[in-house]
């Protein structure tokens, strides 16, 4: 089909090859445009319908691993429950560590942090009311940082216009939030607050700013840069579906901007979605949280399979005797007020094994895993024996892919070799191989239920990597057959850590995943020279 070159409207069939959105009759004329349309160019459509609303939809096929967009953020500021933090750079603040602002108040932490374009809105709206802000309190939650963030959103109606334009079209749930604990927290602490602490009774409304705490609420990501991370609001990834089992993964630049990355093969045409809630919590604990703070109910196909894709999440294992099934309900997806599931069948909240007729009722059922979910965070962390007593014992009434077991088993793999001051070369035999074991299983579990948990995947691939390497040195050793057997370890090694960086290839250096990305781009080339140094030992080509 053809189109009007954008820049003399000249009729053409190209099209920009990244967002196939705009038409450009030459390459001068694409170069001539770029400075304006790079800051639109992605390869997403916005699409709207009664279900979904406005949604993102590709407009090409995507491949894994590719940056589908980043984006700069509307609006950023502290988490509405914190303690007093620096409004420049949101570090944590003491009595010791902080100054007032000269010109508000507010606490930071220096010169620069004062004059930062990031503390401006309340300072400005501080000054404006004539007193200065007075915080002596440090250390714990403090009631007055629940507003700056909502404060920093209404600053735009005066300083910016068209990023308010764009913030206040996002989705609030103002219906839907009224008469919720979180909606009369914000209206005492944050609407009826910033109404008469900064004067503005003739300027803002208790609806209008209680829809902005919606939007923040709703739309809000936490950006881990800080700790505790602050919050940040975006205009296009707003827009991404929310699914269990997403195919595209949420990270971020070094300067704040949000970046989505497809986590699959996307097809020309698919919904781009990200997962709103902890994808590795079980169904009834994400469709609740998604109720909660998101205000819509999850029937994605993953929350529609109680077996959630075949690896029993969330299934209890059948304690009557000799019988190898699994207890899990017919269904997580109960309407609240009807006597019928989804399906139009009659309520069953009881749990039925699979192989057997023992049937659980929901209230054993979730007296069991709240039982074991108390002990979990009452198990001494860090403590590699406390993870192998745990799996140990709830192994006998857990499935071994629960949640609760994936959870201690990934804390377990991260713990073996952090013991000792050597690291891998000091851990023992059986630990190492309990770690190999751990490591396979995790990251197989997660490529198949949540494969756009992409850090998760890394950083498992990663320890696998090193652990395989430490296994081949070990018994090349052992057995004497020295570089021959090393060589296969490597390569095996090797393959892995390639998958760990493909996959921690977009994670800025200055997080956990970007240092581990960083350390691992050293291992692959020490691990191809040492290669090259076998095969020249054993007189191989390579």
């Amino acid at each position: 089909m053809d189109g009007k070159c954008i820049v003399c409207e000249k009729n053409t069939s190209s099209k920009c090859s990244r967002c196939y959105s705009v038409y450009y009759c030459s390459k001068d004329h694409q170069k001539e445009h770029w400075k304006t349309h790079k800051h639109h160019c992605k390869p997403v459509q916005v699409k709207e319908d009664k279900t979904l609303g406005r949604h993102l939809v590709a407009t090409k096929d995507i491949k894994e691993g590719e940056i589908i967009f980043t984006e700069k953020p509307l609006i950023i500021g502290p988490a509405q429950v914190t303690a007093p933090v620096c409004l420049g750079c949101y570090k944590v603040l003491t009595e010791k560590i902080s100054r007032p602002c000269s010109n508000c108040g507010w606490p930071v932490c220096d010169e620069n942090c004062e004059k930062s374009p990031n503390h401006k809105a309340e300072c400005d709206m501080t000054v404006a009311r004539g007193q200065k802000v007075n915080i002596q309190t440090f250390g714990c939650a403090h009631p007055n940082y629940q507003s700056i963030i909502i404060v920093r959103c209404l600053h735009l109606k005066k300083s910016n216009s068209t990023i308010w334009n764009i913030l206040i079209q996002l989705e609030s749930h103002y219906e839907q939030r009224k008469d919720t604990e979180k909606w009369k927290s914000d209206y005492l602490q944050v609407a009826q607050f910033v109404r008469k602490f900064y004067k503005l009774e003739d300027q803002f409304t208790e609806e209008e700013i209680m829809k902005v705490c919606g939007i923040v609420q709703v739309n809000g990501h936490e950006v881990p840069f800080s700790d505790p991370p602050f919050v940040a609001v975006y205009n296009t990834t707003s827009m991404l579906e929310h699914n269990c089992m997403a195919n595209s993964s949420k990270s971020f630049t070094s300067n704040g901007e949000v970046l989505i990355a497809a986590a699959m093969d996307l097809k020309a045409g698919q919904n781009v979605s990200i997962c709103y809630t902890d994808p590795t919590w079980g169904t009834i604990n994400r469709r609740h949280h998604l109720q909660e703070t998101k205000f819509f109910n999850c029937y994605c196909d993953r929350c529609k399979d109680v077996t959630e894709f075949g690896t029993m999440f969330s299934a209890l294992k059948c304690q009557k005797q000799d019988c190898t099934g699994y207890l899990l309900p017919k269904t997580f997806l109960f309407e609240e007020d009807k006597n019928t599931n989804v399906d139009g069948q009659e309520k069953s909240y009881d749990w039925y094994c699979n192989q057997c007729d023992k049937i659980m009722s929901e209230k054993s059922a979730h007296k069991l895993i709240e039982h074991i979910g108390t002990d979990l965070d009452a198990m001494e962390k860090g403590d590699i024996e406390s993870c192998k007593k745990f799996l140990d014992h709830y192994g006998k009434y857990l499935h071994p892919s629960h949640y609760y077991m994936i959870d201690v088993s990934l804390a377990l793999a991260h713990l073996i070799g952090q013991e000792t001051d050597i690291g891998l070369a000091g851990v023992s035999e059986e630990n190492l191989t309990l770690k190999a074991n751990i490591c396979r299983k995790i990251a197989e579990f997660l490529e198949k239920l949540v494969p756009a948990e992409i850090r998760g995947r890394g950083m498992i691939l990663f320890e696998l990597h090193a652990t395989i390497a430490e296994t081949g040195r070990r018994r090349a050793e052992k057995t004497g057959e020295g570089p021959a057997m090393l060589i296969d370890y490597l390569l095996d090694s090797k393959k892995i850590l390639e998958k760990s960086l493909k996959l921690l290839q977009h994670e800025p250096k200055e997080m956990p995943e970007g240092k581990i990305a960083v350390q691992g781009a050293k291992n692959l080339e020490e691990m191809k020279k040492l290669l090259q140094n076998l095969y020249i030992a054993i007189d191989s080509p390579m």
